[in-house]
């Protein structure tokens, strides 16, 4: 949401409380009711129907935002444990693309740190490599074992490096024709 804004040049209205009175002239005024009228559609319009009642009575974007931030990024301690909980019990089920589990851990460590409870980015990838799927057992396995610590930028871009070769070479999400590991047998002809 704040990269529309953003794009549109809208994502200061929402973001910071600006008051009509601090608007010097009437221009200025009328630009701001304008921006601010428009960041509020595209706010509206943006959420799902369940969440209107949350910004129904919302007179500017600033009130709509700051209502939606309250109700979804509470610093409770109910709401960090249940977001903690999701991110460490996420588990990648057989047939989900890497990139879509990779960005669904990524969103709960950025809800995580929004609500003060940051996760480390060891958390990040330990947390990733123990959700993969069994299919990726011998890529976790390799990483495990190298001598130097894991980041996040190498986790991921070793998943979807691995990702992109199971594609090429066959069907199953696993890269193999029937969703099972293939072995290739030659025999040794002799002159």
């Amino acid at each position: 949401m704040p990269m529309v804004l953003e794009e549109r040049d809208l994502w200061e209205v929402p973001s910071v409380e600006v008051k009509l009175e601090h608007c010097i002239n009437v221009m200025d005024q009328s630009t701001f009711k304008s921006k601010s009228r428009k960041a509020l559609a595209i706010i509206c319009l943006a959420i799902e129907d369940s969440q209107l009642p949350l910004v129904r009575s919302a007179i500017v974007a600033y009130e709509a935002w700051s209502r939606l931030e309250g109700h979804y990024e509470k610093n409770s301690l109910a709401n960090k444990l249940f977001l903690r909980r999701r991110f460490f019990t996420t588990m990648m089920d057989e047939g989900v693309a890497v990139l879509e589990h990779i960005n669904k851990l990524k969103t709960l460590a950025e809800q995580l740190d929004a609500v003060g409870a940051p996760v480390s980015e060891d958390d990040l990838v330990i947390t990733l490599l123990g959700s993969l799927s069994d299919s990726y057992q011998f890529l976790i396995t390799a990483l495990e074992s190298r001598a130097e610590s894991l980041s996040w930028e190498l986790v991921t871009s070793r998943l979807m490096h691995e990702d992109m070769k199971r594609k090429e070479q066959g069907g199953g999400v696993d890269g193999s024709a029937h969703g099972q590991g293939q072995a290739f047998m030659t025999s040794n002809h002799s002159k």
